[in-house]
């Protein structure tokens, strides 16, 4: 085997120079099999300069929109501080977006498209919100007097998905003081839509049990627009018009609560 120093070589009136090797070796470990081919000057000092000459930057740098990964196996992917990441489809469109902050609102988007025979849209198929958690419940008399519920024995969760809040829990009173009128159950988690009384509930079924009075008919339900509560009445109370379900209330009254509303 021979070997050949120099240190330069210099194609001669612009043609072409070729090398042919089974193995070509620099500093930064360029190696060949088969031939270089190289018009003009190649410059190979390190891996940052190789880089640089070929036109290649970096995967730091490099934002072409053809680049095109197939294969291999890929255990993270984390932008940037301070960059959201976006994953779109071959149109452009976005269909999975991670947020700077996982604990702010729409941290996670997952955008199901506009691929269905109804009105949806893209913005409209957007999953951006999934929760779960407990609340406290508070029952207030509409008209007079007061209602305390016993925080030990009372407990209600919830979940939402998207705009759909569902409720479920047991509520526990331990002490009234004359309540009369409309009886208002307070704390829900998230606030219902701000449409039309009616329009903002899905489902509501409530069960008592220990009232102090029976029921007189069947119990309406009303959501407070824009706020965290509803309204229960007794719809068929003696003088008609409903609203004495607070009359009821005993000091160990139990409520079960399910059911789903609409939130903005």
């Amino acid at each position: 085997m021979s070997l050949l120093k120099t240190n330069e070589i210099q194609n001669y009136n612009g043609s072409s120079l070729t090398l042919t090797a089974s193995t070509v070796s620099t500093s930064a470990q360029l190696n060949t099999g088969g031939n270089i081919s190289v018009t003009g000057s190649l410059n190979v000092s390190d891996d940052s300069t190789t880089r640089t000459n070929l036109g290649l930057g970096s995967m730091a740098t490099q934002n072409a929109n053809a680049v095109t990964i197939t294969g291999g196996t890929i255990n993270t992917v984390q932008p940037a501080s301070g960059q959201s990441l976006t994953i779109k489809d071959e149109d452009g469109n976005t269909a999975i977006t991670i947020g700077t902050d996982n604990t702010a609102a729409s941290y996670l988007s997952l955008n199901f498209g506009s691929h269905t025979s109804g009105t949806g849209t893209l913005t409209a198929n957007t999953l951006s919100d999934y929760e779960e958690g407990t609340w406290s419940p508070s029952l207030t008399a509409a008209t007079s007097g007061t209602i305390t519920v016993n925080s030990t024995n009372s407990t209600c969760w919830y979940i939402k998905i998207g705009r759909v809040v569902h409720f479920g829990g047991r509520i526990n009173t331990s002490a009234v003081s004359s309540p009369t009128g409309d009886l208002y159950l307070e704390g829900f988690p998230f606030s219902s839509a701000t449409v039309a009384n009616g329009l903002n509930s899905i489902s509501f079924s409530v069960v008592f049990t220990g009232l102090g009075v029976a029921l007189n008919g069947s119990i309406s339900v009303f959501w407070v627009p824009g706020d965290n509560k509803s309204r229960l009445r007794d719809g068929g109370n003696s003088t008609g018009s409903g609203g004495t379900i607070a009359n009821h209330i005993d000091a160990s009254t139990t409520m079960y609560i399910s059911g789903s509303y609409l939130v903005d």
